[in-house]
């Protein structure tokens, strides 16, 4: 029985990344929980994206929060992998669409991309 819950989680993960572009411009960063989804709230009201640098520290805070809701990534199964980097993936667009900043979204698009290999 708790394999097949652990199995769940991945997936669960997927759709609770959803939240966090709609929660990530108001309060600082604060997990809820509500019917079973996991959402980040980022906070930005002190960095002015005008300055590179400031943007910068926004993205890393998206990105962390990406990390917080998606759960973590460290496992040897690749299967779970590449759930995790789907749901990593699909928060930090959704934050960096949400957010709707050109230099935010320059810096998001010039990012390296990793693969996570699937077996053949």
């Amino acid at each position: 029985m708790l394999m097949h819950q652990s199995r769940l989680a991945p997936s669960r993960a997927v759709g609770v990344a959803l939240a966090i572009a709609a929660a990530s411009l108001f309060a600082d960063v604060a997990s809820a929980r509500d019917d079973g989804q996991v959402s980040t709230v980022v906070k930005y009201g002190d960095l002015d994206l005008s300055r590179s640098a400031d943007t910068q520290q926004l993205y890393a805070r998206l990105k962390d929060a990406s990390e917080q809701v998606c759960g973590s990534e460290y496992t040897r199964d690749l299967r779970m992998q590449r759930l995790h980097k789907a749901c990593y993936t699909g928060a930090l667009n959704r934050a960096v669409e949400r957010v709707n900043e050109p230099k935010l979204t320059a810096l998001h698009a010039a990012e390296p991309r990793i693969r996570v290999a699937g077996r053949s």
